[in-house]
């Protein structure tokens, strides 16, 4: 019919410039015609024919089918164009989603013909999609994040805010909405605020981050951390401003709190350190007088030497005259001065260290494995770090074992911030189940060895802290312990 072919020829010329298929349903003669565009949307063959419920059945989605079967009824019985966005299944079986669009053709009051258009909007769909997806999720964090949002116009008069702002300023949406950012900000911030903002506006900077103080509603201080944002047009010209305010104020409280708490032991300490060098020092002088008399005692009275309480009175003295002096190197650890600090090659320190007990070393047949860098140097006192490596020399060799000959290796390690000293012994060992938590502590012995103290290792820890590093241990009872040693670089 030629108004047919005229229809056809104004689809095919509409799909050749819009990139749209058509379609056209012929009521009377059951046919049904596809241009070659709504084949290829199809991915059907060139050739591929179908009636009316096979070109239903590519909308395998329940959603679409019902509403492409509803519009094509409503299309026929009462005259309605439809204009819709469904879900198609693909000869291939890919889901796509297509426009459809019908226009009915009546006759003597009755649909003889529709006709369409059809497109593929997949990718602009779910384009869309994804932009409301994330519309979505961005409100969704805009209203319920604990983080304070706020958007602000040229003027710094703001436009929306988020709960999270609202409380912590206390403030309702609408109140905060009524005043600007420098009713809240506190007076002695408020400079740096608008130079900040100012910068942001001129392209200066591309964020302004800052932390600052609020005055809440009911007039206490706010502490935050703000980070603004500038958002520009295509033309780069800003038109609004996205702040993000996280609060602060809980951190800064226990920050004080600990500030304080820090001051009161630092004085603490330093009266305690004041009082030691006090006790130190008069305990030394009643120590001296005490040993000169016992001593002219001795000489002007020879017959108590005979009384069996006499050696009893010196060995107390030699014992209160040792803890003197343990107690006074123990406030000389503490009361070291960065001034006192030296670059000191650790390896000449080691052969310095070995030199001085190598008579011990001889008699006790130990065999000594030295795997040491030559030009690792460490920060240190020179006097701390010779008795550090004095003490842990001499223990490696005072504790080895009866049941193998001793043996003592010595490694280095360039580490990034430190350096690794490890002293490697196969001696008796340490029970760190059971002696861990007192292994450094003031006369902690762990032995039955005649010349145990209990004290080199305490000093040894103080002082290798009292340097900027730390000592660990590792010991299996009878194989033998590991100290390891790192040394600020």
């Amino acid at each position: 019919m030629p108004h047919t072919r005229a229809y056809r020829e104004l689809l095919e010329k509409t799909a050749s410039y819009a990139k749209m298929g058509s379609w056209e349903v012929d009521l009377e003669n059951e046919t049904v015609y596809w241009s070659d565009v709504t084949k290829l949307i199809h991915e059907v063959e060139p050739d591929f024919e179908c009636g009316l419920q096979d070109g239903i059945n590519f909308f395998q989605d329940p959603i679409s089918r019902d509403k492409i079967t509803q519009c094509f009824q409503n299309a026929v019985a009462n005259n309605e164009e439809y204009d819709v966005k469904l879900l198609l299944t693909t000869a291939k079986g890919r889901e796509i989603w297509v426009r459809a669009i019908g226009m009915p053709v009546i006759e003597n009051g009755k649909c003889i013909r529709v006709y369409g258009l059809f497109q593929d909007i997949d990718v602009e769909e779910r384009k869309q999609s994804e932009l409301n997806r994330q519309l979505q999720f961005t409100n969704d964090v805009f209203l319920n994040s604990s983080i304070g949002i706020v958007i602000s116009d040229n003027k710094a008069n703001i436009l929306k805010v988020n709960q999270g702002f609202c409380d912590i300023l206390g403030y309702s949406e609408e109140e905060i909405r009524s005043i600007t950012f420098r009713d809240f900000t506190h007076p002695d911030d408020l400079e740096e605020s608008i130079i900040g903002f100012q910068k942001l506006k001129e392209g200066e900077i591309k964020t302004f981050t800052t932390e600052k103080r609020y005055k809440h509603k009911q007039g206490k201080t706010i502490y935050v951390h703000l980070v603004l944002t500038v958002i520009r047009d295509k033309d780069n010209t800003p038109i609004q401003y996205l702040g993000q305010v996280i609060d602060l104020t809980k951190e800064h409280e226990s920050k004080e709190k600990l500030k304080s708490y820090l001051n009161v032991t630092t004085d603490q300490n330093q009266r305690l350190l004041n009082f030691a060098h006090i006790v130190s020092h008069n305990l030394r002088s009643h120590s001296g007088n005490l040993k000169m008399l016992l001593e002219l005692m001795n000489l002007e009275h020879k017959e108590l030497l005979d009384n069996e309480l006499m050696p009893l009175f010196g060995q107390a003295i030699e014992g209160l005259g040792e803890t003197i002096n343990h107690l006074n190197e123990v406030v000389l650890v503490h009361s070291s001065d960065k001034k006192n600090f030296k670059n000191l090659n650790l390896s000449q320190y080691i052969d310095k260290t070995l030199e001085s007990i190598y008579a011990t070393i001889k008699a006790e047949k130990v065999t000594i494995d030295k795997n040491v860098d030559n030009h690792l140097q460490v920060m240190a006192i020179p006097a701390y770090l010779e008795s550090i490596l004095l003490n842990l020399l001499t223990n490696a060799i005072k504790y080895k074992s009866a049941e193998r000959d001793p043996y003592i290796k010595i490694l280095t390690k360039n580490l990034e911030n430190f350096i690794s000293l490890q002293i490697i012994d196969n001696g008796l060992g340490i029970d760190l189940k059971e002696n861990k938590s007192k292994l450094f502590g003031m006369y902690k012995t762990f032995h039955q060895h005649k010349d145990s103290r209990g004290i080199g290792l305490f000093i040894t820890k103080n002082q290798i802290e009292s340097m900027g590093g730390r000592i660990e241990v590792e010991s299996e009872v009878d194989k033998g312990s590991t100290f390891k040693v790192y040394f600020k670089k």
